[in-house]
C-alpha cells in the first residue's frame, strides 16, 4: 500500500500536492522555490541549479513532467513509474538513476524498500516518489545551508549516501539476529528458533533484492568521468559504492549463515528422531523375547509343563527378568543405550 504522507519540516511545507518541496540553490545556499515558482519557464535561470522533488500520487505531477520535452521520454516515464528496480541509465543530456532506501514510516517494514527516481542534469535535479522516505529530509536539511552541494553532481552523491547511511543498521540488525539464533542452536535450545530463521532469511532476501542492483548502478554511477560529476562527486559515489558492496556482501554473508543453521537444525532433529527411534527398538527388542513366552506358556492346551507346580510361575518371572537384564547389559556393552 503506498500511503500519501508529507515530510514533516513545517517550515518548507508543501505548498502543492504534487510538490512536495523544491529548491533553487545559489552559492551552496538553497532557496526554496513553490508550485507556482516551478510554472515560470525561466525559473531555473536564477539558480545555479534546482532539485524539485514531486510526489507522483498526484495528478499535477505527470502533466508537468511531460511537459518538460528536454528530458528523454524514456526518463521521463521512469520517473512516473509505479515501482522500478535499482540501475542507472546514461543520456545524451543527462543521467537517470533510480535508487531504494529502507521503510521506515509507521507500521512498515523497513526491509520493504522505497524507490526514488531522480533525473539529474547540469541545471536541475529531479526527483519523484511514492512512498515518504526520510533520508530525502536529511538531503533537504543540508540543501537549505550554507556549504551544501555546489553542483547537480554532488546533490546526487549526497542523495545516495544519505540512502546508503539509512540502509546500514538494518543490515547490522540482521546480522545480530543470526548470531543471537547461532548462539541458541549451539546451547541446544532450539525449540523456537525455526520461525525465526525463517523471518531473518526473509529480510536478507528482501533486502538483497534491491541492494544487488543498487550496487551494479552506483558503481556504474561512480564510474562516469567528467560532465556532470566532479572530482568530489566521484569520490563520494565510489565510496557509497563500496558501502553497498560491504553490505550486500555482508547480506550475502547472513544468508549462508542461515543456511549453515537450517542445516544444523536439520541434523539436530534427525539426531533427535534417530536417538528417539534407538530407545524404542531397544525396548522392543527387549519385550520380543518376553511376549514370546508369555505368549508361548499362556497357550491353554494339555501337556504344558510346569502346570501342576507351585513354583513354576515364580520360573517363568525370573526367566524373564534374567533375560529383560542380560538384554540390557547387551545393548549397554554396544553401547546402544
Amino acid at each position: 500500500m503506498e500511503a500519501l504522507e508529507t515530510d514533516r519540516l513545517d517550515a518548507f511545507a508543501p505548498t502543492h500536492p504534487a510538490l512536495i518541496h523544491g529548491h533553487g540553490v545559489t552559492d551552496t545556499i538553497g532557496k526554496p522555490l513553490s508550485w507556482e515558482d516551478i510554472q515560470r519557464p525561466d525559473f531555473e535561470s536564477e539558480y545555479d541549479f534546482t532539485w524539485l522533488h514531486f510526489d507522483v500520487n498526484a495528478s499535477d505531477t505527470a502533466a508537468w513532467i511531460e511537459a518538460r520535452g528536454d528530458i528523454p521520454l524514456e526518463a521521463r516515464r521512469w520517473l512516473l513509474a509505479d515501482e522500478t528496480r535499482p540501475k542507472m541509465s546514461q543520456f545524451e543530456n543527462g543521467i537517470f538513476v533510480n535508487l531504494r532506501g529502507v521503510n521506515l514510516s509507521e507500521g512498515a517494514e523497513a526491509e520493504d524498500m522505497v524507490s526514488i527516481r531522480i533525473w539529474c542534469d547540469e541545471r536541475r535535479v529531479i526527483t519523484t516518489r511514492r512512498r515518504f522516505l526520510k533520508s530525502i529530509q536529511d538531503v533537504r536539511l543540508i540543501v537549505r545551508e550554507k556549504g551544501g552541494p555546489a553542483n547537480t553532481g554532488q546533490l546526487v552523491a549526497l542523495l545516495a549516501q544519505r540512502l546508503t547511511l539509512r540502509v546500514e543498521p538494518y543490515i547490522a540488525i540482521i546480522g545480530d539476529k543470526i548470531d543471537d539464533l547461532e548462539e541458541t542452536v549451539l546451547t541446544g535450545e532450539s525449540e523456537n528458533c525455526r520461525s525465526k530463521l525463517a523471518e531473518v532469511r526473509h529480510d536478507a532476501v528482501l533486502l538483497r533484492r534491491f541492494m544487488a542492483p543498487q550496487r551494479e548502478a552506483l558503481t556504474h554511477l561512480a564510474q562516469l568521468s567528467g560532465g556532470l560529476f566532479d572530482e568530489r562527486s566521484q569520490i563520494d559515489l565510489r565510496e557509497v559504492a563500496d558501502d553497498v558492496t560491504r553490505m550486500t556482501e555482508e547480506i550475502d554473508a547472513a544468508r549462508e549463515r542461515a543456511m549453515v543453521l537450517q542445516d544444523q537444525l536439520t541434523d539436530q532433529r534427525a539426531e533427535e528422531m534417530n536417538r528417539n527411534m534407538m530407545v524404542l527398538s531397544v525396548v522392543a527388542a527387549i519385550f520380543l523375547p518376553l511376549g514370546f513366552l508369555t505368549g508361548l506358556f499362556g497357550i491353554n492346551v494339555g501337556g504344558m509343563p510346569g502346570v501342576e507346580s507351585a513354583i513354576a510361575f515364580w520360573v517363568i518371572v525370573g526367566l524373564c527378568l534374567a533375560i529383560a537384564v542380560g538384554l540390557l547389559v547387551y545393548f549397554r556393552m554396544k553401547k546402544w543405550i
